[in-house]
């Protein structure tokens, strides 16, 4: 990153994270304008700066079939490491992880 300009380091939104996949409650799948995607969230679990335990849900989003199937195909909790970029949904701001792929960690 140090040898890019300030305009392609402005350009990049790239998220690689890994945690535990979390379904959510309700419908998984839905629709925008942009098409059909599914939806989950990944869980991070940490210390946080007082000490305490904490735990983040990021949620993940996918528009691409395959990954939707690879992510129904895991255990809830099972330990995931995801690569995507980070996004804000046009209707209501929502922020969340557009998955690009996925792969599950043993």
């Amino acid at each position: 990153m140090e040898n890019l300009t300030l305009k392609e380091k402005m350009g990049v939104n790239e998220v690689k994270i890994a945690g535990y996949l979390h379904f959510l409650s309700g419908e998984s799948i839905k629709e925008n304008r942009c098409g059909r995607y599914f939806q989950c969230s990944l869980r991070r679990d940490f210390i946080d700066i007082n000490g305490e335990p904490r735990h983040d849900y990021l949620l993940l989003r996918t528009y691409d079939p395959e990954i939707g199937e690879t992510l129904c195909s895991l255990e809830n909790g099972a330990p995931i490491y995801v690569e995507g970029e980070a996004r804000s949904s046009l209707g209501s701001g929502k922020m969340y992880i557009l998955v690009k792929s996925v792969t599950p960690l043993s």
